[in-house]
């Protein structure tokens, strides 16, 4: 596939990921629904990260790292699997995390532990981006590592770069391979992701761009400002698409966000997420966590509920992962 199959990758994950038909949801939306399932990809405690990690980590092998440095939220999915996947490699993981550490080792912090990961904290100031401020503090992690004769790979947050996303033009061919091979005559599709740091949507539309499909992606938001989510999605497929030697761009007026199920702020739990949190599990048996999946499913159930789904012959939801958060949060989805 142009330009993918030249770059460095290293296998993390077991591809493909199931494609699951889900009828006791379906029943309830009033449209056929099916669950990708890629929080069950091997790595770690599952998740979406596998599939840019495996590019990431590709490159990094190649140019000789020991470490591997990332940063994310104190519950953060992305820094356990970047851990994982360092672990899984030979790679010593550092993981640069912003906030306090839990007094108690739940949810994604205690498989950072288990997995024995060097853990920084750090409480960007309110009058400064706190992205930037993660930023300088992996670059002087990445600085200590190198005076101690060590090779540093940084992974930015959420995995999100060109290189890893990369990986979810794959994702896209293997989907439609999926569902072809159902044979089900679908002719409209229904894509739901949660958009977080933009990385994985942005691979969906990248890939839905270049490989032939009748899909339409919707991204359902987490968090930050929708304008400058599209903006930022619409850069990163154009840059995957480059760097995966196609000529097309994408036109933020290509980004489908859907903000209406955030909440006061990124991480807090609506009643609307909670909700589908126990639907999805008393239908399915299926679990989703409070931050991203749960939301991405309270914008997919409410759509079902106000007809919206009616003019798609099947809507896949893409499950991202998330399943150790939970831990983190127990008695507050229950």
């Amino acid at each position: 596939m142009n330009k993918i199959s030249s770059l460095p990758r290293v296998q993390l994950g077991s591809w493909p990921t199931p494609l699951q038909p889900a009828g006791q949801l379906s029943r309830q939306l009033g449209c056929p629904l099916f669950i990708k399932r890629e929080d069950m990809t091997g790595l770690g405690g599952g998740g979406n990260k596998a599939r840019k990690l495996e590019f990431q980590l590709g490159q990094a092998i190649k140019d000789g790292a020991t470490h591997v440095i990332t940063t994310g939220a104190v519950q953060s999915n992305h820094a356990h699997l970047t851990a994982a996947a360092g672990r899984k490699l030979g790679l010593k993981p550092h993981l640069v995390l912003s906030g306090q550490p839990d007094h108690e080792r739940r949810g994604n912090l205690y498989l950072d532990h288990l997995m024995d990961s060097e853990l920084t904290f750090v409480s960007p100031p309110a009058d400064r981006p706190p992205l930037e401020v993660m930023n300088e503090a992996m670059a002087e992690v990445a600085k200590d590592i190198t005076n101690q004769g060590g090779i540093p790979c940084i992974i930015p947050e959420g995995g999100t770069d060109a290189l890893g996303t990369v990986g979810y033009i794959l994702a896209v061919k293997e989907l439609v391979q999926q569902i072809s091979s159902m044979d089900m005559g679908f002719k409209r599709i229904l894509v739901v992701v949660a958009t977080g740091t933009c990385g994985t949507h942005a691979g969906l539309i990248a890939g839905a761009s270049v490989i032939p499909n009748n899909l339409e992606i919707l991204g359902v938001s987490v968090s930050g400002n929708t304008e400058i989510k599209k903006a930022k999605t619409a850069r990163i497929a154009t840059e995957t698409l480059k760097l995966a030697g196609y000529e097309q761009t994408i036109d933020e007026r290509q980004v489908w966000i859907e903000d209406g199920f955030i909440g006061s702020r990124y991480a807090d739990i609506t009643e609307a997420c909670r909700s589908a949190i126990h639907i999805t599990a008393r239908s399915e048996g299926i679990f989703l966590d409070p931050v991203y999946t749960g939301k991405a499913m309270a914008g997919l159930i409410h759509m079902g509920q106000h007809g919206q789904l009616s003019k798609y012959d099947a809507v896949v939801f893409i499950h991202t992962g998330g399943f150790p958060l939970l831990f983190n949060y127990d008695s507050a989805i229950l």
